[in-house]
């Protein structure tokens, strides 16, 4: 049981150190992004993010073909 509070707890605490935002990262956006190289969002397809230079870069993986075919039905 108090392990159960303790772990409660550790939810406000800092994060990890080790978490590097410097390196590409998953990242699913609420609101639409501008991707690194201007194009624009495909309804598919892994959004990353990384921060590079003093403010944050998007890409996204391209679609694939079975992507494309599971969205015309």
């Amino acid at each position: 049981m108090t392990q159960d509070y303790l772990a409660f707890f550790g939810l406000f605490g800092a994060r990890a150190a080790d978490t590097d935002i410097t390196v590409w990262h998953k990242h699913n956006p609420i609101l639409p992004v501008r991707l690194t190289d201007g194009t624009n969002l495909n309804p598919s397809g892994q959004i990353w993010r990384r921060f590079h230079l003093g403010e944050w870069e998007y890409k996204q993986d391209p679609e694939t073909l079975e992507d494309y075919e599971a969205r015309q039905f």
